[in-house]
């Protein structure tokens, strides 16, 4: 497994998650992202809950997904996340998801826009966002 992610998340697929082909329905994928960038913030220092205490909210307006080998119920999954990408108000989140013998899973993409919870209007990516991803990304592992 080479990745050059340095959060990672690990999950133990649940049997519910799979389907009648007995691998990982493809939709939880989104799941594993959506939970590997919560804590990814965390992990920053600049979790969720502190965006809105600030103003700040997060609203998904882009997924995507790429699968490259399926993985089945009781294996342990490791999804790397990362920030890809700023704009002005929007940040791109990176994620691949890797099997316990390192095989690649998916790849996947979430777009999230930054907006006033009380409004719903677009902002600006708060710079205290943007300097915990450089401050993090930066330092040694």
């Amino acid at each position: 497994m080479t990745t050059p992610y340095k959060f990672r998340a690990q999950f133990r697929v649940r049997f519910y998650e799979t389907d009648v082909q007995g691998h990982v329905n493809f939709t939880e994928y989104f799941n594993y992202f959506d939970v590997a960038l919560i804590e990814y913030l965390r992990e920053l220092g600049y979790g969720y809950s502190e965006m809105m205490k600030e103003g700040v909210d997060l609203f998904y307006v882009d997924a995507r997904a790429s699968y490259q080998t399926p993985s089945y119920f009781d294996e342990m999954l490791s999804v790397h996340c990362r920030a890809g990408r700023f704009g002005n108000s929007s940040v791109r989140f990176d994620f691949q998801a890797f099997g316990a013998d390192g095989r690649l899973l998916a790849t996947g993409e979430i777009t999230a826009v930054t907006a006033a919870p009380d409004t719903k209007e677009k902002i600006r990516v708060p710079e205290r966002l943007r300097q915990a991803v450089a401050e993090y990304e930066d330092s040694v592992q």
